[in-house]
C-alpha cells in the first residue's frame, strides 16, 4: 500500500511539471508576439507618417531645407550652373563637328536638280594689305594664258577674297583690260565682282558679249556643298547667251544622298537659261558620274514623251543615256527657272 502511495505522488508531480512547463511556455510566447505586434504597429505608423509627411524623420530634416533666405537654393542653383557648363564644355567640339557636318542646310530637298546660292564672303580681312592694280593684272595674265589652275589657286587666296568684298552688296565691277574711246570695257579683259565672282573674256561698251568664263568660288569658311560653279562660252547683255557649258565642283563632306547634282550641262543658253537639248552629267557623294539628255524650253523642262506623271506628282524629265529607261523626276515647281543662278549682272565698273 505504501509503495503504491509513493507511485501516485510521482506521476502527481510530474503531471504538475508538464503543467508547469506548458504554462511557462504559453507566457513566454504571449509576451514574445505582444512585443512583434508593438513592432508591427510602430512600423505601420512610421510608414503611414511617412506617407502623409507626418513623420518624425523628415521633421528633422527640414535643416537640409533652405531657409526664407533662398541662400541654399541659390547655391544649388549655381551647382547646377556649374554641372551644366561643364557638360557643355565638354560637348564644344563634339557640337562644332556636329554644326559643320549638317552645313547640308545649302542643299535641297530630294528629287530635286540642286540650285546654288551665292557665295558668303565675310568682312574678316581687317589690316589685310591688297593692291586691286597688281592682283587684276596677276589673275589676267594667269587667264590669258589658259592657265586656270593658277587662276583658281588665286581666287581662293584672302586678299582676292577681300578684294571681291570691297564692293559687297553691289553689282559694280573691278575691271582690267581693254577700254574704249568712251572709258568702258570694251574688248578682252577681267571683271572682279561681289560674292568672289570673276569673269574673263569679252566686253561690248562695258557689258559681257561675245566668248567669256565666269566662275564664282567659295570661301572654305562658308562651308557651302559648293566649291566652285562656272560657265564658260557665249554671252550676250551680260548673260550667258548661245552655245556653252556650265561646271559645278562640290565639297563631297556636304552633299546628301538627296539631291541630284549637277557636274556639267551643256547645251545651248538664253539669258542664263537652259533653252533646247541638253546634255547632263551627273555626280553623287561617291563620285560616280551619269549621263543624261534632256529638253529644256526657256529654263522649263519638257516631260520625256511616252511618260506620265508618278504618284507624287513628278515628271519624268531626263533620260539616262545608257538606260533610256531610267529617268531624272522633278516636281512641278523643280520643272521651272532651270539654267544658271546666281551671276551678279548689271554694275558699272569701279575706278580702282
Amino acid at each position: 500500500m505504501e509503495r503504491d502511495e509513493k507511485i501516485r505522488v510521482a506521476i502527481t508531480a510530474g503531471i504538475v511539471g508538464v503543467i508547469l512547463l506548458i504554462l511557462v511556455l504559453y507566457l513566454a510566447l504571449s509576451g514574445k508576439n505582444k512585443d512583434n505586434s508593438t513592432d508591427s504597429e510602430s512600423r505601420d505608423t512610421e510608414i503611414a507618417a511617412t506617407m502623409d509627411g507626418t513623420d518624425s524623420i523628415s521633421q528633422n530634416s527640414s535643416e537640409s531645407k533652405p531657409d526664407e533666405s533662398g541662400e541654399d537654393k541659390e547655391a544649388s542653383d549655381k551647382d547646377i550652373d556649374a554641372s551644366k557648363d561643364k557638360s557643355d564644355s565638354a560637348l564644344g567640339s563634339s557640337s562644332s563637328t556636329t554644326v559643320k557636318n549638317t552645313k547640308k542646310k545649302k542643299t535641297i530637298s530630294g528629287n530635286s536638280l540642286y540650285r546654288t546660292e551665292s557665295a558668303e564672303i565675310r568682312n574678316v580681312y581687317k589690316g589685310l594689305a591688297i593692291d586691286i592694280e597688281a592682283q587684276m593684272n596677276e589673275m589676267a595674265s594667269y587667264w590669258s594664258e589658259g592657265n586656270t589652275d593658277a587662276v583658281r589657286d588665286l581666287g581662293n587666296l584672302d586678299r582676292f577674297e577681300a578684294m571681291s568684298y570691297k564692293l559687297e552688296g553691289t553689282s559694280d565691277f573691278f575691271y582690267y583690260g581693254d577700254l574704249n574711246e568712251n572709258g568702258l570695257p570694251n574688248g578682252k579683259g577681267l571683271a572682279c565682282y561681289a560674292n568672289d565672282q570673276y569673269y574673263y573674256g569679252d566686253f561690248v561698251n562695258g557689258v559681257r558679249s561675245g566668248e567669256g568664263c565666269w566662275i564664282s568660288f567659295y570661301p572654305e569658311y562658308d562651308q557651302n556643298v559648293v566649291k566652285e560653279h562656272m560657265y564658260t562660252g557665249k554671252w550676250l547683255n551680260d548673260l550667258p547667251n548661245g552655245e556653252g557649258q556650265e561646271h559645278y565642283d562640290y565639297d563631297i563632306a556636304f552633299m546628301n544622298d538627296e539631291d541630284i547634282y549637277v557636274q556639267n550641262a551643256i547645251g545651248e543658253f538664253k539669258d542664263g537659261l537652259y533653252n533646247g537639248r541638253m546634255y547632263m552629267i551627273t555626280v553623287n557623294s561617291n563620285y560616280e558620274t551619269k549621263e543624261w539628255y534632256g529638253n529644256c524650253e526657256n529654263g522649263t523642262w519638257k516631260q520625256v514623251v511616252n511618260t506620265t506623271k508618278d504618284q507624287e506628282g513628278r515628271s519624268a524629265v531626263m533620260d539616262e543615256k545608257d538606260n533610256p529607261d531610267n529617268h531624272i523626276w522633278l516636281v512641278q515647281e523643280r520643272m521651272k527657272d532651270n539654267g544658271i543662278h546666281g551671276i551678279i549682272t548689271g554694275g558699272n565698273m569701279v575706278k580702282k
